[in-house]
Parts: C-alpha cells; sequence; structure tokens
C-alpha cells in the first residue's frame, strides 16, 4: 500500500507536508502525473501496482482543477477514479465552484460544498463513536484559535457518512463512502510542517493541520503505520528518603491510594542518601515491588549538578551515584533503574553524553532543553516517544498532575509516549489533583500498563507490520523490552537511533548476552531477532564504558551537600506548613546553590 499523490509541474506545498507527514507515520508515497484531460485517469503504470494494492490516492481539488484546465469533473471521469483506488483522501478545500462540483460528484451528493466555519465557540468536537479512528480523542472538545480560517463541508447528514470531528455542527472531518471507495475528507487548508517549532499552546495552536491528517493516515494504512506496541503511564514522587513518611507522603497512605485507583509509582531517589533508608521501609518496598520502584535523581541534589559542562566533573558524579546506588542494593535488596531524573529539572547536553557513555537507560525530565538554552521543539520531535537531539542520549518528558489534561493525554496515547506524571511530597498534602489525573488516564486509555518509570521508557517501542510474520520496531530508550503478544512465532526487526561516531559503540546485548547479529552506522543500530509467541527479551545498545578517572570531590563539596540535603528534608518535613519559617529556608538554601 501506498499514498499516491498527484503533481503538475512539481508537488504542491501543502501536498509535500503531507508526504513528509506520511513518511513520519511509515507510509509509503509515491507521486504520480496528474489527469490533463477528461477521458484521462491517474498516470501510474501497471508496473508500479498502486492501485490494486489498497492504495489511497490524494485529492487536491487545485491540483485537479489545474490539469482539467477548471474545467467541472464529469461523473465519468470521477468514475474513473472511483474505480482505481478504494481509499481518497481529500484535502485543501475552499468555497470554489470547481471544490463544490468535484465534492457533489464525488460523494453522490452526500456533501454539496465546503465554507469557512461560522462557529465562534473556539473549539472541535470529536465524536463519541469515532474510537475506531480518533483514538482517545473520542468525546472530547479541543480548544483551538482561528477557527474560521478552517473549511466545514455542507451536507453530510445522511446515510454513508460520518462526521468524525464538527466545528459547531458542521463536519470538519468526516468519511463518506461512494461505489465502494471510502473517501475521507479534511477541512483544513493545509497540512503542518513537522520541523516547525512548538509554542507553549503548540496543541491547540497546530491540532487542525495535524492530528485529523494522522489519524486518517493511520485509519488507511493501518498496522502498516508507526503505533505504539503498547501504552505507559507511571507517577513519579522526586525526593524522599525512604522513610515511613517524607513531608506530606506517607507510603503507607500512598500505596492504598495506588491499589484503590490504580498506579504506580517510582521514587526519585537521591543517591546521597543511600546509607540512609530505614529497615522498615526497605521491607515495605520489598513487599510491595509491584507498586513501588526506584531511579535515580541526581547524586547530591546540589543545585544545578547535572548543568554543569565539565566532562570530568560529571563523570565523577556518575561514578559516585552509581556505586552509592550499587551499595544501596546489596545493603537493601532494592534494584534502582538506571534512569536518571535531573534535580531542578537542569541538565546540559555534555551530561545528556555522559549518560550516554555510562550506559543509562534513559533520562526523565520536565524541562525539554538544555539550561540556559531557549531552542524548542520540534512537533516531530514532540510526536515522538522520547527527544534525541541531546547527544543522540533518549529524553522523556514528564508533566505535573495538574498540566496532564485530556487532550495531552490522547496526544500522547496516540503517538506512544509513555505518560509520566511529576510530583513532589506536597501533593499529598491534598492530593485530589493526582487522583483526577490518574483517573483521566485509566478512562482514556482503561488497558493502559501502569510502571516503574523503567519499565515505562523500556516498553515505548513503537511497530509496524511488514508482513504476517516480520515486524519492525523503532526503539527509543536504550535497553527495550520486546515482546510478542501474537498466537505465533514472528521476527522482529530493531532499530536504534544512533547519531554520530560508531567508534564509541560497544555491542547489542540480548537478556545481558553479548549479540554477535547486528548492523551499526552513523545514524542507527539494528538487529534482528525471532521470539516465540507469548515470550519477550530485553534488548539493549552499549557504548564503551566512560573514563574510570574523574575527580574526586574534597571537604567543601561534601560539606555543602550535607547542609544542603539537611536544609532541605528540614524544609520538606517540618517548614512546609509554615509559610514564613519556608521563606527563611529557602533563602539560606539559595546560598548553598552559589
Amino acid at each position: 500500500m501506498k499514498l499516491v499523490v498527484p503533481y503538475l509541474g512539481e508537488l504542491h506545498p501543502a501536498d509535500a507536508r503531507l508526504i513528509r507527514l506520511a513518511e513520519f507515520l511509515g507510509i509509503a508515497c509515491v507521486t504520480v502525473p496528474a489527469p490533463v484531460a477528461e477521458k484521462s485517469g491517474i498516470g501510474v503504470s501497471e508496473s508500479e501496482a498502486v492501485t490494486g494494492d489498497g492504495s489511497c490516492l490524494v485529492i487536491n481539488p487545485d491540483v485537479l482543477c489545474q490539469g482539467l484546465r477548471g474545467h467541472s469533473p464529469s461523473p465519468e471521469f470521477v468514475s474513473r477514479l472511483l474505480s482505481q483506488f478504494r481509499r481518497m483522501l481529500v484535502h485543501c478545500v475552499r468555497s470554489d465552484p470547481f471544490h463544490r462540483a468535484l465534492l457533489a460528484t464525488l460523494t453522490a451528493g452526500r456533501i454539496q460544498g465546503v465554507r469557512k466555519a461560522q462557529d465562534s465557540s473556539g473549539a472541535l468536537n470529536i465524536a463519541p463513536d469515532s474510537r475506531d479512528i480518533c483514538d482517545a480523542f473520542t468525546g472530547m472538545s479541543i480548544s483551538a484559535p482561528n477557527l474560521a480560517d478552517e473549511g466545514v463541508f455542507l451536507g453530510g447528514d445522511g446515510s454513508g457518512c460520518r462526521k468524525l470531528i464538527t466545528i459547531g455542527k458542521d463536519a470538519f472531518f468526516a468519511i463518506c463512502i461512494s461505489e465502494e471507495t471510502e473517501i475521507l475528507l479534511l477541512g483544513s487548508g493545509d497540512v503542518i510542517d513537522l520541523d516547525t517549532e512548538a509554542g507553549d499552546t503548540w496543541l491547540g495552536e497546530t491540532f487542525t493541520r495535524f492530528v485529523p491528517y494522522a489519524m486518517a493516515l493511520r485509519h488507511i494504512f493501518g498496522d502498516q503505520c508507526w503505533r505504539p506496541a503498547q501504552n505507559f503511564a507511571s507517577v513519579i514522587v522526586d525526593d524522599p528518603l525512604l522513610r515511613p513518611s517524607y513531608g506530606f507522603l506517607n507510603f503507607e497512605r500512598l500505596l492504598r491510594m495506588m491499589e484503590e485507583h490504580n498506579f504506580k509509582t517510582t521514587i526519585a531517589f537521591i543517591p546521597y542518601n543511600f546509607r540512609r533508608s530505614s529497615s522498615r521501609m526497605v521491607r515495605f518496598f520489598q513487599q510491595n515491588t509491584q507498586r513501588l520502584s526506584l531511579c535515580f535523581h541526581g547524586n547530591d541534589h546540589t543545585g544545578a549538578e547535572f548543568a554543569a559542562t565539565n566532562p570530568a566533573l560529571l563523570n565523577a558524579m556518575l561514578q559516585t551515584a552509581e556505586g552509592r546506588m550499587a551499595d544501596h542494593g546489596k545493603k537493601t535488596g532494592l534494584s534502582c533503574d538506571r534512569i536518571m531524573v535531573f534535580p531542578q529539572g537542569r541538565f546540559s547536553i555534555n551530561a545528556m553524553a555522559a549518560l550516554r557513555s555510562h550506559n543509562f537507560v534513559a533520562a526523565v525530565n520536565t524541562v525539554p532543553r538544555p539550561y540556559g538554552q531557549r531552542a524548542r521543539l520540534t512537533l516531530r520531535e514532540l510526536a515522538e516517544p522520547a527527544v534525541l537531539r541531546y547527544s543522540g542520549f533518549p529524553l522523556f518528558l514528564r508533566k505535573c498532575s495538574l498540566h496532564t489534561q485530556d487532550a495531552d493525554i490522547a496526544f500522547k496515547l496516540f503517538f506512544g509516549i509513555p505518560i509520566l506524571i511529576v510530583e513532589h511530597h506536597n501533593v499529598f498534602a491534598d492530593p485530589q489533583r493526582l487522583i483526577e489525573a490518574v483517573d483521566r488516564i485509566n478512562r482514556a486509555a482503561p488497558g493502559i500498563r501502569w510502571s516503574s518509570a523503567g519499565d515505562a521508557v523500556k516498553g515505548s517501542i513503537l511497530q509496524r507490520r511488514v508482513s504476517r510474520d516480520l515486524v519492525q520496531l523503532k526503539a527509543y530508550a536504550r535497553g527495550v523490552q520486546v515482546e510478542n503478544q501474537s498466537l505465533e512465532s514472528r521476527m522482529f526487526q530493531i532499530e536504534w537511533a544512533y547519531p554520530g561516531s560508531k567508534s564509541s559503540f560497544e555491542g547489542v546485548y540480548q537478556n545481558d548476552r553479548r549479540c554477535d547479529e547486528y548492523s551499526v552506522d552513523e545514524s542507527a543500530v539494528r538487529m534482528a531477532v525471532r521470539l516465540e509467541a507469548g515470550s519477550s527479551d530485553c534488548l539493549s545498545i552499549h557504548d564503551m564504558p566512560a573514563d574510570a578517572q574523574g575527580t574526586r570531590f574534597g571537604f567543601r563539596h561534601r560539606a555543602r551537600a550535607f547542609v544542603r540535603r539537611r536544609l532541605s528534608e528540614m524544609r520538606d518535613n517540618y517548614l512546609c506548613k509554615s509559610p514564613s519559617l519556608l521563606a527563611v529556608a529557602r533563602s539560606l538554601q539559595r546560598s548553598f546553590q552559589r
């Protein structure tokens, strides 16, 4: 199957952007000459084999109008198109005589034309019975600016037509059946450029030119598109020691909350505290590993420690953190996922490179850019499970529960992005907003897999079917858990993005055993593995280990870390209930960040 895009002279700019979006979703595209006379069909030769394999024809009315020299398309011409293709995607429509005639003829009169939207509510309404196409967005109302610039279709109220997204009562995204051909109609006048930098309210601003197109393409091409192998979620609580209570957080109450509302929590644990876990809480964690887990949260958690750019200093901090958590594991029996959560959300590109050389699995952060940089992510990056622009090391993004809203949840579910919620102990003073966020996620995706943050990033894989026996996987975390959920043996081809020189590459591992069969170049690492029905394997890529020589921390550094940790704990455990005392504590804490 292919997306067939007609052109005359050169591609229409909107069609070129549509091709880039389709290729981002894993869809093969082919450009063909548009018909230039009434007796012509789409100019595709038999050898290209795109008309009989379920391929989809893109209809840009302006392209056809140019080819037909402005003459209205006859029923015979449209019938020839319908006989060639069983799926069509119509876009870039406007109020124009040719456009009206084409729409009416294509849809056998179900759609009579298009006009500018007249609803001033600023919302797109997604039909409650559209989950087969709109996925987790089903039933939502999406706020969007400038909807008056969008097109809506006239008609579509009878049989043979579904209104999937409306503006007011008029269809913005609809499907009609005509002569056994499924015709998907989009009212947007343009397609988003995936390489556009995203603003603060990017989802609402870009929705009409982005998400409905992705919905339509995924519906047409099914499991030949990249789609999530499974959706994951996790709550991450930063900073607590393993004590019965930390600030407003009480672990026994948290466990009851997790059991009642069905979620799991990862504690972002500060390695500095590796000797300070209580035996009671160690036993509690050992008994509840199905609900509770640990990951790295910096090293000393001093001010912006991973915003440092000195490679020797970063290397020393990571060596210290790894040694501390290894000692903690030996003493307590508790494992710690090799996921780094940056203290204060601050990191440098050099810190990402250091994590890569220490073979961490991924980083998780609230802030999507290095400390001190203003560059924004592109829409392409926001629509992938992890950001890979920083030294090729995966950065998974998280949000607090207050910002984990329905549209954001649906977007992440659709594109396979793990839903990671970040909180601190103070949310448990009144945990209602956290509970509401968890409940929103469970309503949107009843089958979502709540897990540790480590399992969430390892499982956030995109997949597409090549054949009955072959599945392609796109991995983001440097260690991934691949599962064959089918009832028969299958071959899986896995690819990791691997930018830069391959001289630092050490190897691929399958269940901690080094593999011999793989390939690596300046852009990617690839391997294939056959898995039996119902089985799973852990596959990971490793770089050459970092230089063992690093900076040693002196007395002053250790003293500052000691004081900072005690002041932070005093703030969280005692002063947080007194605003005036809390202000004094924060002032003292800032003095130790200098």
